[in-house]
Order: C-alpha cells, then sequence, then structure tokens
C-alpha cells in the first residue's frame, strides 16, 4: 500500500491510496467517520436556566459542540467538566464553556447557544465524555469519501463536443495526465452521456487506486485523525485474528 498526498490544510486533506480494494478503502472511509474516538458533552447539570429555551434543547445544543484534545492524552474512559455561568443581557457562546481542568476545550469559541434577556441567566455544569460515532453523531470527528482514479478515452471527439459543448476535450486529456485522473464534475458528467452513446468514449478507473478526501471538524488535526482512523482498524483487525487463533486453539 501506497499513500501520495495533493493537497493538505489545516482541516483538510486529498490523497492517493495505491494498491488497496475496494473494501479495504471503504474501511479506512468507515473508521475515519465513526471509529475516531473524542470528547462530546454526554451529560448536562441545569442549576439556573429561565430563558426561552428548555433544558433538554441547550443539553442538545451544547452535546453538538466540537471538543478538541490532544491525540494520546485521553482513553475511552476520560471524562471532563465544564462550568458556565452567563447574566443576561447577551449572547451564550460555545466559548462560555469554561474546563475544569485544561487540555479539552471547543473547537470554535462563537458557536451561539441561547440568546440571554436582561432578565435571565444560565448557569450548568456539563460532562464531556469519550466516544465514538458509531454510539452518536456529536462523537463523529470528521468526514471521509473516496471514488476510483478515472481517466476518460475520447474516441469520437466531434461527438463528444456535441453532446458535452461545456467540456474541453482537451482538458480532459490534461486532466487524465495527473495523478488524481479527471475531476469528479467531468466524470459524472461523461458517464452519463456515455450510458447512452457509449461510441463516443470510455472511462477507464483504477481498481487498486482511489482518490481519498477526509475533512476534520476540529476535533483532531486531519492528519492525526487519519492515523487515528488506521490505528483503530488495525486494532479491530487484531481483535479480530486474535479469536480466530483462539478458535483454531
Amino acid at each position: 500500500m501506497k499513500v501520495e498526498i495533493l493537497e493538505r490544510d489545516k482541516d483538510s486533506i486529498t490523497f492517493l491510496l495505491k494498491g488497496v480494494p475496494l473494501s479495504l478503502a471503504n474501511a479506512l472511509r468507515r473508521a475515519v467517520i465513526s471509529e475516531v474516538p473524542v470528547f462530546a458533552i454526554e451529560d448536562v447539570y441545569f442549576y439556573e436556566n429561565n430563558t426561552s429555551i428548555w433544558d433538554e434543547y441547550i443539553a442538545h445544543r451544547l452535546g453538538l459542540v466540537p471538543l478538541k484534545a490532544e491525540w494520546g492524552t485521553y482513553n475511552r474512559d476520560s471524562e471532563v467538566k465544564f462550568y458556565l455561568d452567563k447574566q443576561g443581557p447577551g449572547v451564550v457562546y460555545s466559548g462560555d464553556l469554561q474546563p475544569e481542568t485544561p487540555g479539552v476545550e471547543v473547537v470554535d469559541p462563537e458557536i451561539p447557544i441561547v440568546v440571554l434577556r436582561e432578565d435571565q441567566a444560565l448557569r450548568l455544569e456539563a460532562v464531556a465524555k469519550v466516544g465514538d460515532a458509531r454510539e452518536h453523531a456529536k462523537w463523529q470527528a470528521g468526514i471521509a469519501s473516496f471514488r476510483p482514479v478515472v481517466r476518460v478515452e475520447i474516441k469520437d471527439e466531434q461527438l463528444f463536443r456535441e453532446l458535452l459543448p461545456d467540456i474541453d476535450p482537451e482538458d480532459v486529456r490534461r486532466q487524465n495526465e495527473r495523478p488524481q485522473g479527471v475531476d469528479t464534475a467531468v466524470y459524472n458528467l461523461v458517464d452519463e452521456v456515455l450510458e447512452d452513446h457509449p461510441e463516443v468514449g470510455e472511462i477507464k478507473k483504477k481498481k487498486d487506486v482511489f482518490l481519498f478526501y477526509v475533512e476534520s471538524y476540529g476535533n483532531l488535526p486531519v492528519d492525526v485523525l487519519v492515523r487515528a482512523a488506521v490505528s483503530e482498524l488495525l486494532q479491530r483487525l487484531e481483535m479480530f485474528m486474535t479469536k480466530v487463533e483462539g478458535n483454531k486453539a
């Protein structure tokens, strides 16, 4: 298996995954989406809430606030308390949540929670626990998608131009030369035309090379998120092999 990084920034990464079957590529996608453990608020204890929003609604909003912590500093039994105490008038933001101990904090401090009038107040204690998105989406650390690397072979350029006037055949040929192949939008349009006009050309897919896109929600840096997903996947494979070997005995 080989990985070739094409683009990377603070929250997203695009890379080629080479030499793997479709099933393994999809397993990695699922691991990124649902198996990486992160913090999220699970329990909320209200001491004062005379706002226009019920306790349950506020608790739900707090649960969806992304929290970040350094990978490796926590485990699935870790918990962190947050406190919030604010008087109106004003807006309660996610940044008003104050952790009891350092190391866990909100990703974006400007997420609005509730508006307070002059005579209103919100005072609560929230407990953040570690979980993964198999239990609830609030523990989802990011999103991932992939597709095979695609190249378009044009057989009838004149007909291609007639049926796809917005796509330049020369641009398609240039995209064919890139490691990631043609853009997804080009692939979708050409694929739709070829269903009725196969004489126009042919779509060629590499069976063991996939274009991956991963975006972090901020709970973890995107490169850490990918490594954590691989680690979780390997742990599950090791558990599976251990059980298989145990049954042999």
